[in-house]
């Protein structure tokens, strides 16, 4: 089935960082409107830490604001690398998304010019925004791969004379939880919202 992103990106004025995931679950995993609904992943209890605040709401309006104020506090827009997929057997898993059209992230650095860092939330398997991204700038004629080896990746793109630094950490998704313990999953991110 096919879907459009429902979301398609928040960003606070003056945006350092812009954060792009894949797309998000299918509905029935959602706790509210918003990236990142389902709650049993670890994004948002790992931005809270960060920012140094405590997740209070887990539903509804509540739950969005309080993620909103989160990102605001740090200077972090967020976006996914999918604005249409078709979704495979209603499923949350990114292996069973297909791209059909990408986010346009020239876009919203155009209309965001702080911006100067983005950093990706997955990279392994068939399907990640990393790749994602990597397919988008292919489709506008740009080549670029990530280094491999141990996340943080590293990398860069120039766009419109300016450099835009790249990262691909670990995913915050619970399935990739055993790859590292919640606290080096916070400190990867910290260093790298704090190092633009």
């Amino acid at each position: 089935m096919q879907e459009t992103h429902p979301f398609i990106l928040f960003a606070p004025k003056n945006s350092r960082i812009l954060f792009a995931g894949t797309f998000p679950p299918a509905k029935r995993n959602w706790s509210y409107d918003f990236f990142y609904p389902n709650r049993q992943n670890l994004f948002w209890k790992v931005m809270a830490t960060i920012a140094g605040v405590e997740l209070k709401h887990f539903s509804g309006t509540e739950a969005v604001e309080e993620r909103k104020n989160i990102l605001t506090q740090l200077h972090v827009a967020i976006t996914d690398m999918g604005h249409t997929i078709i979704r495979n057997d209603n499923s949350s898993l990114d292996e069973n998304l297909v791209i059909v059209t990408y986010m346009d992230i020239f876009d919203i650095l155009d209309k965001h010019p702080c911006i100067s860092k983005i950093i990706f939330t997955s990279s392994s398997g068939p399907v990640s925004a990393a790749r994602w991204f990597n397919e988008y700038l292919k489709s506008k004629n740009i080549l670029h791969k990530f280094p491999k080896g141990l996340k943080p990746l590293q990398s860069q793109i120039e766009y419109n004379g300016k450099t835009i630094r790249l990262s691909v950490l670990y995913s915050p998704s619970r399935r990739a939880a055993n790859r590292i313990s919640f606290d080096q999953l916070v400190a990867m991110y910290k260093t790298e919202i704090f190092s633009t």
